[in-house]
């Protein structure tokens, strides 16, 4: 075998193992950007079971005495706030002024309360509790209306 044979085979193994190292240093970037996906998620789900086992025990309560627990709870936790059957008459009141569907932030303004965010949510919390009992409809935007034929204490 010549040099010039054995130079040409050589440069033929440099050129299949030049582009052998282009796949994988392709395939090593793709697995790279994986591994960063997957390590992102198993962050995220770290954080949520951290979040979630810290999070109160809740007990389901037997359908007999549900009625019993639904009023002890709110008379416990009152602590200063109105009673929820005076704040979801409030709540109403302010809905039946508007003809159409209103934001939350403007119920809380409406009601005279600072709007901060956990005021927002607070006043969400009890619309949402309104829309269950069929009082008040959510659209799909977020926003609250009265519902047909919901009829608010002194309105």
């Amino acid at each position: 075998m010549s040099c010039d044979e054995v130079l040409r085979l050589l440069r033929e193994r440099e050129a299949a193992c030049r582009g052998e190292a282009e796949r994988l240093r392709a395939e090593a970037e793709r697995i790279t950007a994986l591994l960063a996906t997957c390590e992102r998620e198993l962050a995220r789900i770290t954080t949520a079971c951290q979040v979630v086992g810290e999070l109160p025990r809740v007990e389901l309560v037997p359908a007999a005495s549900a009625a019993v627990a639904l009023a002890v709870v709110p008379a416990a936790r009152r602590g200063g706030r109105l009673p929820d059957a005076e704040a979801r008459e409030r709540l109403l009141a302010v809905l039946a002024r508007y003809a159409g569907p209103v934001r939350c932030r403007q119920v809380v303004e409406d009601l005279g309360l600072e709007v901060t965010a956990r005021q927002v949510e607070v006043v969400r919390h009890r619309l949402k509790k309104a829309v269950a009992a069929g009082l008040v409809v959510q659209t799909p935007g977020g926003l609250f209306t009265l519902a047909r034929g919901t009829v608010a204490a002194g309105g």
